[in-house]
């Protein structure tokens, strides 16, 4: 059996009990196929980043669960024939169940960085290109003493 991860956002327009029967209905879809759940995460009323269905608020859920293939099907014609659901995700769960909503993966440095981002030094640190680079695609060059190769050739 794999660990699998479905998000979910329901209308906001329903109140508790709507939000508490779906999410219900859910945990017992996993629960009928011989699935476990791990986790269960009620985000809330959240803003989208998009409209969805002329909605800019959806209440976001989060399953984590072990479980068969039958469990997907059976999930997925749930949430086509229900219309409180605006978007639904499942996918493959790679993390572990310490992660908590809203972290961030600390980002491992190393001693001699000094707390500098490593990739920024390596680049000059001139942005998404780096200072080198955005220099040798503009024509620009960092200092007055030595002009561009199409100055040197006289071009």
């Amino acid at each position: 059996m794999r660990v699998y991860e479905t998000t979910f956002i329901l209308s906001p327009q329903a109140d508790e009990a709507t939000f508490d029967r779906q999410i219900t209905a859910v945990a017992d879809i996993i629960n009928r196929n011989n699935g476990k759940i791990l986790r269960q995460d009620r985000w809330g009323i959240r803003r989208l980043a998009y409209p969805i269905k002329k909605f800019n608020q959806g209440f976001y859920t989060r399953f984590i669960y072990e479980g068969s293939n039958d469990i997907l099907t059976e999930m997925d014609r749930h949430f086509r024939l229900e219309e409180q659901f605006l978007r639904n995700l499942t996918v493959i769960y790679e993390g572990e169940m310490g992660d908590k909503i809203g972290e961030e993966p600390m980002m491992e440095r190393s001693e001699e960085s000094d707390g500098r981002d490593r990739d920024r030094d390596r680049d000059g640190g001139g942005g998404r290109f780096g200072r080198r680079r955005y220099e040798r695609h503009t024509g620009a060059y960092a200092s007055e003493d030595e002009p561009p190769a199409s100055r040197k050739e006289g071009l």
